[in-house]
């Protein structure tokens, strides 16, 4: 069906029906004749008893298939390609699911206006005052680039007026179709038509979402379109980094990643040596127990190998089990000091020792990182 609309070929669209170019041998051309009895009239379709051939400025054209049909039974016959049509046309209008639930997630809000406000700070003020929400989407604004594109999208999430005509079109049942094409078009002129019904078609049947996108607009608070920019932004991005702290959305809805970066640290050996620690990034997820582990592939001697998402040794924690803000900032901060402080180099504790002993065979070892080689 797409390769015949992104043909070059003309089509003929007459009473709803799509007519392709018909190739006459002799035996076609006889065939033809008998059936319709044709009239070279040179200009206007002249349909046939049959209705199954017409001729067009002197070329004849035969029935291919209904253009409404096709529209109707068009998730059956092509499901991928409905799929991806039903997908840029939600998207167009900003009715998906991770858009709509953004802006009504307990969860981020608890890491905007809770957690991240005291990791991050606003160097302008010269209080300790923590931040009304507006003065925390505008730091956001000065600390992330959001592109121009969001901005854009914010402007017309904002805008209620073409959903508002939208829904009042279902209700009026007026018809969301373009009228119909009629005569001699191009067929990628054909297609454009057929991709706006088919949007059409789609945008009807999610009324309910249309309703549902509608009252939460009606309600939001944002009246600032950076500020919903900001939403849209995590909703398709996923992650949003500040001063070292950050938090990156999961696979299921309301859970998150939150982390905070060590930075550069130094620890020393029972002789005294110094070693110079990478950053990494200390984290917790909301959808497990609260403890802390490191995302990158690391090594510490409070972590059992060197590799990537490992829990921290650490003495346990007593949190309840549903994350509240404190409780992801405890988390965070007993696991950022667990790495920076919490080895003893006289007790040498933890899973390795940072200098070789002949109590332990390390399998981990620190010497790239050791400041004091002489």
């Amino acid at each position: 069906m797409w390769r015949l609309l992104d043909s070059e070929l003309e089509l003929l669209v007459e009473a709803d029906y799509i007519y392709l170019p018909l190739l006459l041998d002799p035996s076609i051309a006889q065939e033809v004749e008998a059936l319709s009895g044709l009239e070279q009239t040179g200009g206007s379709a002249v349909q046939p008893p049959s209705g199954t051939v017409l001729t067009h400025k002197n070329r004849h054209y035969i029935k291919a298939f209904n253009l409404f049909s096709l529209i109707d039974n068009y998730a059956a016959i092509n499901p991928y390609d409905y799929l991806l049509l039903r997908d840029h046309c939600l998207r167009k209008h900003h009715l998906t699911e991770e858009i709509g639930s953004i802006f009504l997630d307990e969860v981020l809000e608890q890491i905007l206006f809770q957690v991240m406000p005291y990791f991050v700070r606003n160097n302008r003020r010269l209080t300790r005052k923590p931040l009304a929400r507006d003065e925390l989407l505008d730091l956001i604004l000065q600390r992330v680039e959001i592109p121009a594109k969001f901005q854009a999208d914010a402007v017309a999430f904002l805008d209620l007026e073409p959903l508002e005509n939208l829904l009042q079109g279902m209700q009026e049942r007026r018809s969301l179709f373009q009228p119909t094409p009629r005569g001699l078009l191009p067929a990628r002129e054909l297609r454009a038509w057929f991709q706006l019904a088919i949007q059409a078609k789609i945008l009807a049947a999610e009324r309910l979402r249309v309703e549902r996108a509608l009252r939460l607009r009606r309600q939001l608070s944002l009246k600032r379109p950076e500020h919903a920019a900001i939403y849209l932004y995590i909703a398709a991005r996923g992650t949003i980094e500040i001063d070292g702290f950050g938090f990156a959305k999961l696979k299921l809805p309301k859970e998150y990643l939150v982390y905070k970066r060590t930075g550069e640290y130094i620890l020393q050996d029972y002789y005294g040596r110094r070693y110079l620690f990478p950053d990494c990034r200390v984290a917790i997820s909301t959808h497990t127990p609260l403890r802390p582990f490191v995302i990158d592939k690391y090594k510490h001697p409070f972590l059992r190998g060197f590799q990537a998402n490992q829990e921290i040794c650490m003495k346990a924690l007593e949190l309840p089990a549903k994350p509240t803000a404190k409780t992801i900032v405890r988390a965070l901060e007993e696991g950022v000091t667990a790495l920076l402080y919490g080895y003893d180099a006289r007790r040498r504790n933890g899973y390795h020792s940072l200098d070789k002993t002949y109590v332990y065979i390390p399998t981990i070892v620190f010497e790239e990182y050791r400041l004091d080689t002489m």
